[in-house]
């Protein structure tokens, strides 16, 4: 049974330079993208903290589209637009048609006609003439499909919870509009998704990955948490230790079984089993389980 998702959030740059613009602006390996795949990326500040990140999806030799999760498609295209100067590229905000996920290959091809095979990042993508469908890595395979090629209901909180809890345990962060230009890429683990390349040359704030890269110095982490809470925590929602050790927050969330929980939370490197508190939630506990990734660097 498909989980009826929010509207896509979709920005084109088509042109005879949309490969190279992109490429000079994001920090995944624009260029080594071959065409009908799709890579993890994400745009930064000179100041390195990651303004979008997103799946960047090439179609054809001169098109790539951004598929934006909670980001403001216009928002980012507002900001980018600055950047193009003489580049021959269009920046256009696609209409949104409705999205759709997917737990079954089976579920995707008799709602769509389509359905790529789950595969590495990277992976594939599959179009028919209304709608596209991505495969998802991770855990548990998962299909993503938007366009128009099915109709679209109110999601139940049941179902819409499943999927960001899915998201959860595959440590993706879903950035919306409050929390642009926040975090470094590090803490979010997008370098540990791809989405972010050491040699391909210079894109706004490569000094700042670079260096943390090289030199290390890094000191927060995305980790999973388990919580009990009245209510879901919103993200940034801040965490506090009972020990003497710095805090972090909390930037996503969703019930395993009301009012229990599970998130993800940037956070210093903390052992299993860490007690935290949040001042925004009295009387919530919160638990670290482990880095959603490999932190030793």
């Amino acid at each position: 049974m498909p989980v009826n998702l929010p509207p896509p959030q979709l920005l084109e740059i088509a042109g005879p330079d949309a490969i190279a613009f992109a490429h000079a602006q994001f920090t995944s390996d624009v260029a080594a993208l071959p065409p009908e795949r799709w890579q993890w990326s994400a745009w930064l500040s000179a100041q390195g903290r990651v303004r979008a990140s997103f799946r960047l999806l090439r179609r054809g030799d001169s098109s790539l589209v951004l598929l934006l999760g909670k980001r403001s498609a216009e928002a980012v295209r507002a900001a980018l637009a600055p950047y193009v100067f003489r580049s021959k590229v269009q920046l256009r905000v696609l209409p949104a048609g409705h999205a759709f996920g997917y737990f079954l290959r089976d579920e995707v091809v008799a709602d769509f006609g389509v359905a790529p095979d789950d595969g590495p990042q990277g992976g594939a993508i599959a179009t028919n003439a209304a709608s596209t469908v991505i495969a998802l890595p991770g855990a548990q395979p998962r299909w993503y499909a938007f366009g128009v090629g099915r109709s679209a209901s109110a999601a139940s909180a049941e179902e819409s919870n499943r999927w960001h809890a899915a998201d959860i345990g595959d440590g993706l962060v879903d950035l919306g509009d409050s929390l642009g230009d926040r975090y470094l890429p590090t803490w979010l683990g997008l370098d540990s998704l791809g989405a972010v390349s050491i040699g391909k040359g210079c894109y706004p704030g490569q000094e700042i990955v670079a260096r943390l890269h090289f030199k290390g110095g890094n000191k927060r982490w995305l980790h999973r948490i388990e919580f009990s809470a009245d209510r879901l925590p919103d993200p940034a929602t801040q965490l506090d230790p009972f020990a003497d050790t710095a805090g972090g927050e909390i930037v996503a969330a969703a019930w395993s079984t009301a009012p229990r929980g599970v998130g993800l939370a940037i956070l210093p490197r903390l052992p299993h089993g860490t007690q935290l508190s949040s001042p925004a939630l009295p009387g919530s506990s919160f638990r670290v389980v482990s880095p959603v990734r490999d932190a030793s660097d």
